[in-house]
């Protein structure tokens, strides 16, 4: 079983990482909705969110936005690179 399959159903509010947070480095994070929990679109095992929060520097400090709120992105159920143990988040559970 991969790393965060079941962490979150169709319905649910999820948090996804991009980075592991750190001292010295802001959180980076999407927040959204899952409208498919093990979608495979795009060629893994994957949640299917439609993103509601984005918290990324980049995106705050440009002129343009250029967020991915209201996007739908994808959410692998485990990575090979940089996998740390809080990376995606059942906010419908806290």
């Amino acid at each position: 079983m991969l790393k965060f399959t079941g962490v979150a159903k169709v319905g649910d509010i999820i948090r996804a990482y991009d980075f592991k947070p750190c001292a010295g480095r802001d959180d980076a994070f999407i927040e959204g909705d899952v409208i498919d929990a093990n979608n495979t679109e795009a060629g893994f095992l994957a949640y299917k969110v439609e993103v509601t929060a984005d918290k990324f520097k980049k995106y705050e400090t440009t002129k343009k936005k250029t967020n991915r709120v209201g996007e739908v992105m994808y959410v692998p159920h485990q990575t090979s690179f940089m996998e740390f143990d809080f990376r995606v988040v059942n906010l419908s559970k806290v």
